[in-house]
């Protein structure tokens, strides 16, 4: 079901957040159950499972509410992923290997902000 190491944290998340053991968070994320204690260790991740568990508790039967924090835990855990601050403002890491050439490198960075915009539209929405 999940493709990408955010989305593994975020399926984990969700069963994290609705009281499901470190098992069953790490069959549904599709890890080990020591990959599922190791995120919990990590201050990112327990904070997005914090917000996700305050959401969950608050509004059990709000499924947008809980999709929309699920989303924002997503952009938050992916690496690399852009940053999207409270006033709007975005940070992204932009990437670009010894010796390209100064056109990779305008494309590496066009790419990156293209990511930051459209998070900044997602969390906006």
């Amino acid at each position: 079901m999940s493709s990408t190491p955010a989305s593994r944290k975020v399926s984990a998340l969700l069963y994290l957040a609705s009281g499901k053991s470190n098992r069953a968070a790490a069959e549904a994320a599709e890890v080990s159950p020591g990959t599922v204690a190791a995120w919990k260790r990590d201050p990112v991740f327990a904070a997005e499972l914090a917000a996700v568990k305050a959401v969950h508790e608050q509004e059990p039967r709000d499924a947008r509410a809980l999709l929309a924090r699920l989303d924002q835990a997503e952009q938050r855990l992916a690496p690399g992923g852009p940053v999207v601050a409270e006033d709007g403002s975005f940070r992204v890491a932009v990437s670009i290997p010894p010796g390209a050439s100064a056109r990779k490198a305008e494309q590496l960075t066009a790419r990156a902000v293209a990511r930051g915009l459209r998070a900044v539209r997602r969390a906006g929405s």
